[in-house]
């Protein structure tokens, strides 16, 4: 059962309506479900297709013979040579060879990991462009997708191409990881009966990526799932890590290093402090940090109230945090354990505050506010009263509403204590004192099993979102 990518799938869609052929961009982390996304939507309307694959690591040749089998295979035998083709042009010439055969209704040609055909000093992309200038543009039934989970790649040298493939792209296609809700839906389908908070305590680890969700295996408790995939030596995520940044990006030393020190500091660092922790330049973190959050890596936020609204950079992908905090120095551990002590309860609650900042849209809707224009912003004051507020909402419609949200991660129904409360009193003081009294300020609380409505509760709090709003 296909499930989710309803907007992804509608967006291919309204490809088949357009009155001439299209060039599609499809990007993102590998495992994510690009190209089962791509297969399902040529299925879906019974499409025409070709798709023909790069071969990871492999030479020009291999690439070139894998590209003219896989026609030979298209076409039956009918669009063959009988001799070994050399070069890049020659191949997309046997490609056409092969459209011209089809009937003239809409036909996909896709092109997966695309990244992989453009070995070195091959002139694959200049062939690519040809085919699609020269060929494609004066045809009205191509529906050209190509796709790649190396980001760097597909951004330079497609999107942003400043050559012969400059603003050539109909439409791209960033595939994020699924959301709660989704993965609820996903983990349903497989029929894995896990409570709301399992499903949260699951997300945490994996993130919302589609392959490691597969994996899952609904029979065991999610907990032997993850000690499995994660630490045993024939799981899936073993060596996932540093797979994953190596596969996506070109000279990945940086992005490694730098979602290393993101991973390992939930505030996050400013650019200029990642700059002096990595002892390099400027120029080489600011591109890395660029691809790491169009990636969905990484997000930034403003420190509220700068006038220089520097930005923090924070890590908002769970497996990386998960990695660095339990994987690194860990060969072997039964998880099972780990989970429910104290330490690693207290590293769920701020790995818990990260999956409010991805899901900040959904805490919008329960909010009402969905449709308001907001900014996320990082607070902080030092001083004799020092206050410190991870996630505000700033409502940017001329209202001077602010929400500050907290997110708690309990096993149980979270109470507002009496020393919590002045705490809390503190924090919205300090604000309101460094602001000037210009807000008006709405606390907000995110937690799974909902907040005792008691007398610090009824004083303070204007909304509890439970983890249950948010999955269903």
């Amino acid at each position: 059962m296909f499930i989710g990518r309803k907007d992804e799938l509608k967006e291919l869609e309204s490809l088949l309506k357009k009155d001439s052929s299209t060039f599609t961009v499809i990007y993102g982390r590998r495992r994510i479900g690009k190209t089962e996304t791509v297969r399902h939507f040529i299925e879906k309307f019974n499409l025409k297709s070709i798709e023909i694959t790069g071969v990871y690591g492999a030479t020009k040749a291999t690439q070139i013979n894998a590209f003219v089998r896989k026609i030979n295979r298209a076409s039956r035998g009918e669009i063959s040579t009988q001799q070994k083709l050399k070069e890049w042009q020659d191949a997309f010439f046997l490609l056409e060879d092969y459209i011209e055969t089809l009937t003239d209704e809409k036909k996909v040609i896709f092109l997966d990991e695309f990244p992989w055909l453009d070995t070195h000093r091959s002139n694959f992309l200049s062939a690519f462009s040809e085919f699609w200038n020269d060929f494609c543009t004066r045809r009205k039934d191509i529906v050209l997708i190509v796709c790649g989970s190396a980001t760097s790649y597909m951004i330079n040298k497609i999107i942003k191409n400043k050559k012969t493939l400059h603003n050539r792209v109909t439409q791209k296609l960033h595939m994020h990881p699924f959301k709660l809700k989704t993965v609820k839906k996903f983990l349903e389908s497989k029929h894995c009966n896990y409570s709301d908070k399992s499903i949260v305590d699951t997300y945490i680890v994996l993130g919302g990526v589609a392959k490691y969700l597969e994996d899952m295996d609904c029979t065991k408790h999610q907990l032997e799932n993850i000690s499995y995939h994660c630490f045993n030596q024939n799981g899936l995520l073993v060596e996932e890590y540093q797979e994953l940044y190596h596969s996506l990006f070109q000279n990945a030393q940086w992005h490694y290093k730098i979602m290393n020190l993101l991973s390992n500091k939930w505030s996050g660092y400013i650019q200029k402090d990642i700059t002096k922790e990595l002892n390099t330049s400027a120029s080489t973190i600011n591109k890395v940090l660029e691809e790491l959050e169009l990636s969905g890596f990484i997000s930034s936020v403003t420190m509220f109230g700068k006038r220089s609204r520097e930005k923090i950079y924070r890590a908002t992908d769970p497996f990386s945090y998960f990695y660095n905090r339990w994987m690194k120095e860990q060969q072997s551990m039964d998880f099972k354990k780990v989970a429910l002590s104290q330490r690693y309860k207290i590293w769920a609650g701020f790995a818990f505050e990260n999956i409010c900042h991805i899901h900040t849209h959904e805490i919008k809707e329960q909010l009402g506010v969905s449709g308001v224009n907001t900014q996320t912003h990082y607070w902080q004051h030092r001083g004799e009263k020092g206050a410190q507020i991870d996630m505000l909402l700033e409502y940017v419609d001329g209202s001077k509403n602010i929400d500050i949200i907290e997110c708690k991660y309990y096993d149980d129904t979270f109470t507002i204590s009496k020393k919590y409360y002045q705490e809390l009193r503190e924090k919205i003081s300090v604000f309101n004192e460094q602001t000037k009294y210009r807000y008006n300020i709405r606390l907000i609380f995110v937690t799974p099993f909902g907040v005792t409505a008691n007398e610090y509760y009824n004083e303070l709090v204007y909304k509890d979102i439970r983890i249950h709003d948010i999955l269903n």
